[in-house]
């Protein structure tokens, strides 16, 4: 398969999140606040994830969502474009549910770990040959949100004053969980969808 597509849309997924960390007064506007989303500027539920804190930040998160967010376009297109749709959201709902006392949050790590566990199970169900890999590759998931929830810290280091938001991956990667949920039952049901078939002679009605 041609990886070109993917590519193409990990880097318009990602390019925004590189324009803002040139440009600070429209990430402020962006970023997750507590205050103003509960002012009424929803936007900032999906936003906020694009909007980074310092170079490493974004590249790591960079890094992450690119490699993973290429391979699912490779796998199915549009599959990151309904990842990141269903997932921001989500991530940020559970932020301000779960974390009461963080006013301001950035970053596509949830989005990323997310993304991760998104093509984890895909490849599980549809790769059979190389099943193991995958489940390994959930394992140093699970292993790394519950490193981080013990330490408190991430594995890779954040500047001076950022801190590791407590329920950020994990967010990210149930709502990974639940769009493979979603898209396996949607496909179940229309496999089951029975196909038309020619009309009824007898119930068939000619409007004249």
């Amino acid at each position: 398969m041609n990886p070109a597509p993917g590519l193409r849309a990990a880097g318009w997924v990602l390019l925004p999140a590189f324009l803002l960390h040139l440009w600070p007064q429209a990430a402020s506007a962006l970023r997750f606040e507590r205050d103003a989303i509960g002012a009424g500027e929803w936007w900032r539920l999906w936003s906020g994830h694009w909007v980074h804190f310092s170079a490493p930040h974004l590249f790591w998160d960079a890094l992450v969502l690119g490699l993973a967010g290429t391979w699912l376009e490779h796998r199915r297109r549009g599959l990151l474009a309904w990842h990141l749709l269903a997932t921001a959201p989500a991530v940020s709902l559970l932020l301000l549910g779960l974390e009461e006392d963080m006013r301001v949050y950035g970053g596509l790590s949830g989005l990323g770990v997310g993304a991760i566990v998104l093509l984890a199970l895909t490849e599980l169900v549809s790769d059979r040959e190389h099943r193991a890999w995958w489940i390994a590759l959930l394992a140093l998931v699970a292993a790394k949100i519950g490193a981080e929830a013990a330490t408190a810290s991430p594995w890779f280091a954040l500047e001076p004053g950022i801190r590791l938001s407590a329920w950020a991956h994990p967010a990210g990667a149930l709502s990974g969980l639940l769009v493979f949920a979603a898209l396996r039952l949607a496909r179940s049901v229309r496999r089951t969808r029975p196909a038309p078939g020619p009309p009824d002679s007898a119930s068939e009605v000619t409007v004249f």
